[in-house]
C-alpha cells in the first residue's frame, strides 16, 4: 500500500522536487534515534508551535500502512520510519493500563487460575495463528513534502511469538548515524542495515526467544563509535550485543545471568550511552536491575531493587537518572540519581535514600512506560495514569505534582521540550503542552484525534507525530 501524501503545499512541493539529490557521507542528524540526540527528549533550539490540530499547523500528513508504534529519525531532508503490515485485522489495542484489574475481576467471581490465564492470554495476545505473514517494512519519506523516497521490505514471515495488543511487531524505533539507517524489529526478526538511498548492507538474525507472556519486543539499537548496541534480554537468554556498524559482525557478546530480584527476565528498554567525565558506559534496564558495562562489555556497576524495565534512562553531564515502573502501584516506581565513576553493586540498603554513589532517590516516582525529562533543573516524570512528579534534579526535592492535562488523559510516549515548553503525547492523541516552571502552567492540549503510543521527533523547526495510521509534519 503507498503512502499518501494530503496537502496542496506538500503536493506542490513534489511536483517541484522530482528526485532527490545523492546522499553525501555523513548526512547531519537532527534526530538519530529513539528519543533524539542522546536520548534526552530535548530540542532546545527549535521554535514549535503551542497549538496545532488535524489541519492547523500541518506542513502534511500521510498515511502510514500497517502498525507501528516506532518513533521516526530523521537524517538531513530523510525521515526513517518502520511498520509491521499483515493482511489480517490485527487485535485492537484500547489505552491505558489494564491486565491486573481483569485478572482482580475474574478471581473475585472464583475464576480457577488456568482459566484466568486463558481468557486473559485470549482477550489480549495475539498469537502467531492469529497474525499469519507479516510484512515487516522501512520506509523512507522526504521530511520537507512527505514524498517517499523509497520502501524496502526488510523480512516477511509469520512472527515466531505472539503481542500484547497494546503493543506492535514494529514498536523498536530504527536509528541512523547519517551513514547508513538501522531498522530492528527485536530479537525475534533481526537487525536491518541500509544505506541512506534504500541499499541493504547487510543483517543479522538471531534464533528466536520468549518473551515474557507473549507480550512482544520493544528495545530499540543505538549505535555509538562505530558499534550498534542491542538489549535482548528475554525469557531464555539475556545478553548485551555490540556489533560493528559496517559489517554486522560481532564485537562482543555478553551474557547477562543476573535475574535481579525477578523470575522473569524479559526487557523493553532501550540502552543508553552515559558520555560522562570518568569514562563512556553502556547503562542498561533489565527486570529488577540496572546494569552498566564498558565499551568492551565488562560490568562496572549494577544496582538491584528496581522493577518493570520499560522506560530508558538518561543523563545530565556526570549524573544518570534512572528508574522502573510496574502496574502494582506507586510503591514500584523507584527512581535514582547516580553520579559518574561508579563501581560494584551500588543497591541501596532499605534504611538508606543515597550512598556513595546514589545521590539521591525517589520510591514513588518513576513512570511505568513514559521515560524522564530532565530540563531546566527539573525533572519530569509521567505516570501512565497521568498523574506527573517533578523533582529537582540537583536534590531530588519534590516541586509539584500534577496530572497531565486533567483528569482521563492516559501515557506511553515520552515528553519532549524545547525552550520554555514540555510536550506531552497522550494516547489518545492529544499533545499536552506546558511551561516549564516550577509550578503546573497548561498551555494547550492538541487534539490529531486518534490513538497515538510513539514518541515524537524534531528536526529543525516541526515535529513529526505518528499515530495510529498516520504521520504528521507540524510546525508553524
Amino acid at each position: 500500500m503507498p503512502l499518501r501524501v494530503w496537502g496542496r503545499a506538500a503536493l506542490l512541493a513534489i511536483v517541484a522536487l522530482g528526485s532527490s539529490s545523492p546522499f553525501l557521507a555523513a548526512t547531519p542528524v537532527a534526530w538519530p534515534g529513539f528519543r533524539g540526540p542522546d536520548m534526552s527528549g530535548l530540542a532546545l533550539e527549535a521554535k514549535l508551535p503551542d497549538t496545532w490540530s488535524k489541519t492547523q499547523n500541518v506542513k502534511w500528513v500521510v498515511d502510514v500502512p500497517g502498525q507501528g508504534w516506532s518513533s521516526p529519525v530523521v537524517a538531513g531532508t530523510t525521515l526513517f520510519l518502520t511498520s509491521a503490515v499483515s493482511a489480517r485485522t490485527p487485535k485492537k489495542g484500547d489505552t491505558g493500563i489494564y491486565g491486573n484489574d481483569y485478572i482482580a475481576e475474574l478471581r473475585a467471581q472464583g475464576v480457577p487460575n488456568a482459566e484466568i490465564n486463558a481468557r486473559v492470554r485470549a482477550r489480549d495476545i495475539e498469537i502467531p495463528e492469529e497474525s499469519g505473514a507479516v510484512r515487516y517494512v522501512v520506509y523512507a519519506l522526504d521530511a520537507t513534502t512527505g514524498k517517499i523516497k523509497w520502501e524496502r521490505e526488510a523480512f516477511q514471515g509469520t512472527p515466531s511469538g505472539g503481542r500484547h495488543r497494546k503493543n506492535t511487531f514494529a514498536s523498536e524505533t530504527p536509528f541512523t548515524d547519517g551513514e547508513r539507517v538501522y531498522a530492528y524489529f527485536g530479537a525475534n526478526v533481526g537487525l536491518y542495515c541500509y544505506s541512506l538511498d534504500g541499499k541493504l548492507l547487510w543483517k543479522r538474525e538471531w534464533p528466536p526467544q520468549p518473551i515474557y507472556l507473549d507480550f512482544g519486543t520493544g528495545s530499540s539499537p543505538i549505535v555509538h563509535d562505530g558499534r550498534v548496541f542491542l538489549l535482548q534480554d528475554s525469557e531464555k537468554e539475556c545478553f548485551l550485543t555490540a556489533l560493528d556498524a559496517k559489517t554486522g559482525a560481532d564485537v562482543w557478546r555478553v551474557a547477562r545471568p543476573d535475574r535481579g530480584t525477578f523470575s522473569r527476565t524479559s526487557s523493553w528498554s532501550t540502552p543508553f550511552i552515559w558520555k560522562n567525565s570518568k569514562r563512556t558506559e553502556v547503562i542498561t534496564t533489565g527486570h529488577g536491575f540496572v546494569m552498566s558495562y564498558s565499551l568492551d562489555g565488562k560490568e562496572l556497576w549494577r544496582m538491584n531493587k528496581t522493577y518493570m524495565p520499560l522506560a530508558s534512562p538518561l543523563a545530565v553531564g556526570d549524573v544518570l537518572y534512572a528508574g522502573t515502573g510496574a502496574q502494582e502501584g506507586d510503591a514500584a516506581r523507584p527512581f535514582f540519581a547516580i553520579k559518574a565513576g561508579a563501581s560494584g553493586d551500588i543497591t541501596l540498603a532499605a534504611d538508606q535514600t543515597s550512598n556513595d554513589y546514589v545521590l539521591w532517590s525517589h520510591q514513588r516516582a518513576a513512570g511505568y512506560t513514559p521515560s524522564a525529562l530532565v530540563h531546566q533543573g527539573r525533572v519530569y516524570l509521567v505516570h501512565d495514569l497521568g498523574t506527573m512528579l517533578v523533582l529537582n534534579a540537583t536534590t531530588g526535592k519534590e516541586l509539584y505534582r500534577a496530572r497531565v492535562g486533567g483528569i482521563g488523559h492516559t501515557f506511553s510516549a515520552s515528553p519532549i521540550a524545547t525552550g520554555n515548553r514540555i510536550y506531552f503525547p497522550d494516547e489518545e492523541g492529544k499533545t499536552i503542552v506546558i511551561e516549564a516552571a516550577d509550578e503546573y502552567k497548561e498551555i494547550a492540549q492538541n487534539d490529531l484525534g486518534e490513538m497515538a503510543l510513539a514518541s515524537p521527533a524534531v528536526a529543525g523547526n516541526a515535529m513529526f507525530f505518528r499515530t495510529q495510521k498516520k504521520l504528521y509534519r507540524i510546525q508553524r
